[in-house]
C-alpha cells in the first residue's frame, strides 16, 4: 500500500511512524472482523491509500512552504454536533463569509495551499474528484437527499485525521470493532497537531482569513483540540438523539451499499448508538473542564427555522463582525437552497432496531445536560 501509493504521487517521505499502529490494527481489523464484498475490499483499499496519498502530499507542502508552519490559527470556529443536527447546513451557510475559509472537500484529499479559486477547475485533483463525485451522485439518486457533497465546498475534518488513521470514518463505513476498540483508547493529541498544521498549509495564501471546519467526530477528542487551538469557538449542534441515530444510520447504510456481503441493520443500529453515545460522554466531560464561554449551543430547530438568525446569535456570541458582504452572501444561499431542495431522507428506527425509548435512555446524560430536547 505504500508503495502504491509513492508511486502514484512521485513522494516518498510519509513523515513520523506515529499513524502505523492506527493502520496495521485497521487492517487486520478489515481482514478479521468486516464482512467486505470484493467491492467492499477495493473501497477499503482506496480509503486507506488516499489517506496515505494525503500524508505524503501533507509532507512535501510543508518541505516547500516550511515557513507555513509558524503561522497563527486565531479563534478558528468549530462546529461539533452529533451528525444530522442541522451541522452541514449551518457551516454551508458559515462558509458564505468571505472573511472565513474552510476546509474544502478536494483539498481534504489532496492537501497543498489553496490556490486561486479560478484555477480549481483546471486542477487536475479538483478535475477527477468533481468527476468521481458526479458518477456517484448518479449511480445513486437518493444519496443528495442524504448528504450533499461538493468538490469545491468546504467539508468535514475527518478526512484530515484519516491520515493519522485516528478517524471516525473507519467506524461508519465498515464495521470493525478490532479498530474500533483500539480507537477508543487512541490519543488524539498528535493528530490533532497534524490537524492544525494542515491548516496552515492549507490556508497559506490567505493566513488572515479566520478558519471554519466541521464534524461530528470532534466529540470524542475536545480535549484534544482545545489543546491544538486553545482559543477556538465551539458550537455544538443539538437534536433529539431518537431522531439523529436512525438517521446516522441510514447515512451510513447508503455509503456501505455493495461494500458489505449483506448489511447488518440492527448490528449497526446498535453499534452506532453505543459510538455516539460515547462521543457525547466524552464531550460532556470535556465541556466541564473548560470555559463555558468557548461554547455555543444551537438547536437544530433553531437551525431550520431561522438559519440566518442562528449565524447572528453565533457571531454576537463570539464577538465575531458579520459584515454587510457576510450577510448579502448569507442570506442569498439561504434562498438558493431551501431545506429538502435535493429530496426528502425517508428511514425509521425500526429497520436498524431502534426505538426511541431505548435511544433517550441511552444518551440520558446529554439529555439531562440538554433538556429542551
Amino acid at each position: 500500500m505504500h508503495e502504491v501509493a509513492r508511486a502514484s504521487t512521485g513522494l516518498s517521505d510519509f513523515g513520523g511512524d506515529d499513524y502505523c499502529e492506527g493502520l496495521r490494527v485497521l487492517l487486520r481489523s478489515w481482514d478479521d472482523d468486516a464482512d467486505l464484498s470484493p467491492v467492499g475490499r477495493v473501497a477499503s483499499w482506496e480509503l486507506a491509500r488516499n489517506a496515505l496519498v494525503a500524508r505524503l502530499r501533507s509532507e512535501e507542502g510543508w518541505k516547500r512552504r516550511p515557513e507555513c508552519l509558524a503561522l497563527p490559527i486565531r479563534r478558528p470556529l468549530f462546529v461539533v454536533g452529533l451528525p444530522r443536527t442541522g451541522s452541514t447546513a449551518l457551516h454551508r451557510l458559515l462558509a458564505c463569509d468571505p472573511g472565513v475559509q474552510g476546509l474544502e472537500l478536494w483539498l481534504t484529499l489532496s492537501p497543498k495551499a489553496r490556490p486561486p479559486r479560478d484555477e480549481w477547475p483546471r486542477d487536475p485533483d479538483f478535475a477527477a474528484l468533481d468527476r468521481s463525485l458526479r458518477v456517484q451522485f448518479a449511480s445513486q439518486p437518493g444519496l443528495r437527499a442524504i448528504h450533499e457533497m461538493d468538490a469545491g465546498a468546504p467539508d468535514e475534518c475527518w478526512r484530515l485525521n484519516n491520515q493519522s488513521f485516528a478517524s471516525t470514518s473507519f467506524e461508519c463505513l465498515a464495521r470493525v470493532p478490532g479498530y474500533s476498540r483500539w480507537w477508543a483508547g487512541f490519543d488524539m493529541r498528535a493528530a490533532y497537531r497534524r490537524h492544525r498544521d494542515q491548516l496552515r498549509l492549507l490556508g497559506a495564501r490567505e493566513p488572515e482569513k479566520r478558519w471554519l471546519c466541521k464534524d461530528a467526530s470532534h466529540l470524542f477528542a475536545l480535549d484534544a483540540l482545545l489543546e491544538a487551538y486553545p482559543d477556538a469557538c465551539i458550537v455544538q449542534s443539538h437534536r433529539d438523539p431518537a431522531r439523529v441515530i436512525p438517521s446516522v444510520c441510514s447515512l451510513n447504510r447508503a455509503f456501505r451499499v455493495g461494500t458489505d456481503r449483506a448489511f447488518d441493520a440492527r448490528g449497526h443500529g446498535a453499534d452506532q448508538l453505543d459510538f455516539w453515545a460515547r462521543g457525547t460522554q466524552r464531550a460532556l466531560a470535556a465541556r466541564r473542564a473548560r470555559d463555558p464561554k468557548q461554547f455555543f449551543d444551537l438547536d437544530f430547530r433553531e437551525i431550520d427555522a431561522d438559519p440566518f438568525g442562528a449565524v447572528q446569535r453565533i457571531y454576537a456570541t463570539f464577538g465575531y463582525e458579520l459584515t454587510p458582504d457576510a450577510a448579502r452572501a448569507m442570506r442569498r444561499h439561504c434562498e438558493a437552497n431551501p431545506r429538502g431542495k435535493h429530496g426528502a431522507h425517508a428511514y425509521s428506527a425500526e429497520e436498524f432496531g431502534l426505538e426511541p425509548g431505548l435511544i433517550r435512555e441511552r444518551f440520558a446524560d446529554y439529555l439531562a445536560a440538554f433538556p429542551v430536547l
